[in-house]
């Protein structure tokens, strides 16, 4: 064995090189399966036939979970130890007649089944519904090519090591199984009686495939038992339409059994959800990208009406849905962690019980904590000034504690509206109790929710409060109401221009230069809302979304001819209104 002292560079970063191409093997071997097994369900077909290649598939499962972790020890090893390559380490018994046999033991010993000599019931018929079963021929083709991609990245270092024992079986099988079911698809168009199949030949009667009408559930009891045989045991056999389905089935429970229906999926089946959620966005392709919203949404369905006792369950197995505070805010540690005490670092403080509202929303309610989003705020204040019934209308408090917000003008690319449901919970520092984002109080320091409540259903569309860092009135304008916002520029609209808009109850902010350029008084790199404007005079009433004194950037009157110069841009929008 050459010394370790010996191991030149070129040797070393070979090995980094190896060991990161193990583990992107390791990565994409474990979502090799998801689009075929997304297919393989009653909906695409059923018959004894089916069974035999499902069973086919949990086996090649099984071996990619395998030798995807072997994978990943290898590429550990290789990270850990700086001695060279281990000799002879080339076509052994791990190979593809070894893979072989390991995962039909691992198929034998989860009573999987499925060799060609195996006894199964026979069935009155076969039911398919054709372009689904010719879908997953094509995604079958396409885990073979991928397989045998995957199975030469790895190398001999990787198959040494076992990581290709579900690589082979899927380069050796998937095209086998899908030329199997050309076969049965051009016997079925041909009207044939007969066709070899996959394991063994026999004869079949083709019908037309109908999927047994799902029951209405009428009482807790049936539409959790619905639910359950919906879900399943395992989160790939989830795809992407079978969650929409299942969204759709969450939307139509009655109000009076949807919490029982809730509390009867805890455990496993919530689970099982959660994870296919979770994994929904890798297994979208164009026939299916504009179902994500739905099957993003069971979540907030979830949170919104299951029982208050769970609601800290359904925050852990759906994570998203209390935004993290991301870069920049320090050390995050869940509510009831043993960091509660520490010096640094924050927590979630539980608001549960505190009001919403007080004596409905006024500008005074909006106080800017440490996140960056003074554009999203200075909005919420011109929308309080121009109609505040519109984000009461917005925020409905649900039965179990927790807030739905609904945007209606959408966010990114997403049309409106969005409903977004959270808890009462808000982050804050664990040492001074104090909030990284709008405050929780009004101005008389009384709790009231709304602001802050906005502001997290806001971090969640963004992915975290940091993702709020930073932004345009105008986009949050249109966010919050649903109408386009203008961009003018300051030059562009005198005092009398302002006084039309505010008196069209038009939300009306402006946005500061990032350098300031005259003695205006204003804040660079910031965001404002106009509450007034007196024509005679040339002043307006500027409103900073700070927290701070009432003599201290609070509304102001200003002359408009000063604050130009450092006027970015102004933002004018409707509200809908009437």
């Amino acid at each position: 064995m050459t010394n370790v002292a010996a191991v030149g560079e070129g040797e070393s970063a070979s090995r980094r090189g190896l060991a990161a191409a193990l583990r992107r093997a390791a990565a994409e071997s474990l979502l090799l399966l998801v689009p075929v097994i997304a297919l393989d369900n009653d909906s695409t077909w059923r018959s004894p036939w089916q069974r035999r290649c499902h069973a086919r598939i949990g086996a090649w499962w099984l071996a990619l979970v395998i030798g995807a972790r072997r994978a990943r020890e290898r590429a550990d090893a290789l990270d850990s130890r700086p001695e060279p390559f281990p000799a002879g380490m080339g076509e052994q018994a791990s190979g593809v007649a070894g893979a072989g046999v390991a995962a039909a033991g691992v198929a034998a010993a989860a009573g999987l089944g499925g060799g060609p000599g195996a006894a199964v019931a026979v069935d009155d018929a076969v039911c398919f519904e054709p372009e689904r079963l010719a879908e997953l021929a094509r995604r079958l083709r396409v885990a073979e090519r991928q397989a045998a991609r995957l199975a030469g990245d790895v190398g001999p270092l990787g198959r040494a090591a076992g990581a290709c024992q579900g690589l082979d079986l899927v380069r050796a099988e998937a095209g086998v199984m899908a030329a199997a079911i050309d076969r049965r698809l051009a016997a079925s168009a041909a009207a044939e009686a007969s066709s070899p199949g996959w394991g063994g030949a026999g004869s079949i009667l083709v019908r037309p495939h109908a999927p047994p009408a799902r029951p209405r559930a009428e009482k807790a009891s049936s539409a959790v038992a619905e639910l359950v045989t919906a879900i399943g045991t395992n989160p790939l056999e989830l795809g992407v339409r079978e969650l929409r389905a299942i969204a759709e089935q969450l939307a139509r429970l009655e109000a009076g059994v949807a919490s029982q229906v809730i509390s009867g999926l805890r455990g496993r089946p919530l689970q099982v959800l959660a994870t296919a959620v979770a994994l929904a966005p890798a297994r979208l392709d164009l026939g299916t990208l504009n179902l994500l919203p739905a099957v993003v949404s069971i979540a907030d369905v979830i949170l919104r009406v299951a029982p208050s006792s769970m609601l800290g369950e359904i925050v852990q197995l759906f994570p998203w849905l209390d935004p993290p505070p991301g870069a920049g805010y320090g050390p995050w540690h869940r509510a009831g962690s043993s960091a509660r005490s520490a010096a640094a670092g924050l927590v979630l403080h539980d608001h549960t019980g505190e009001p919403v509202w007080v004596r409905g929303a006024t500008p005074s309610d909006v106080r800017q904590g440490r996140v960056g989003d003074c554009y999203l705020l200075a909005a919420l204040i011109g929308i309080v000034r121009a109609d505040p019934g519109l984000l009461r209308r917005n925020l409905r408090e649900n039965p179990n504690g927790t807030v739905t917000v609904t945007f209606p003008g959408g966010a990114g690319s997403t049309p409106g509206p969005i409903a977004v449901t959270i808890t009462r919970s808000l982050p804050e520092e664990a040492e001074t109790q104090r909030e990284i984002g709008a405050g929780a109080e009004n101005a008389d320091g009384d709790p009231e929710l709304w602001v802050a409540l906005y502001e997290k259903a806001y971090a969640r569309l963004a992915g975290s409060y940091a993702g709020t860092d930073g932004g345009d009135p105008a986009v949050a304008m249109r966010q919050l109401t649903g109408v386009e916002a203008d961009r003018v520029d300051p030059d562009q609209i005198s005092v009398e221009g302002i006084s039309a808009r505010l008196a069209a109850g038009d939300v009306v902010t402006l946005s500061t230069r990032a350098r300031a350029t005259g003695s205006s008084g204003l804040v660079p790199g910031h965001a404002y809302a106009i509450l007034a404007s007196d024509p005679p005079t040339g002043r307006v009433l500027v409103r900073s979304p700070w927290d701070q004194t009432a003599s201290d950037d609070r509304p102001v009157w200003r002359q408009w001819a000063s604050l130009r110069p450092d006027v970015r841009t102004v933002q004018l929008g409707a509200t809908g209104r009437g």
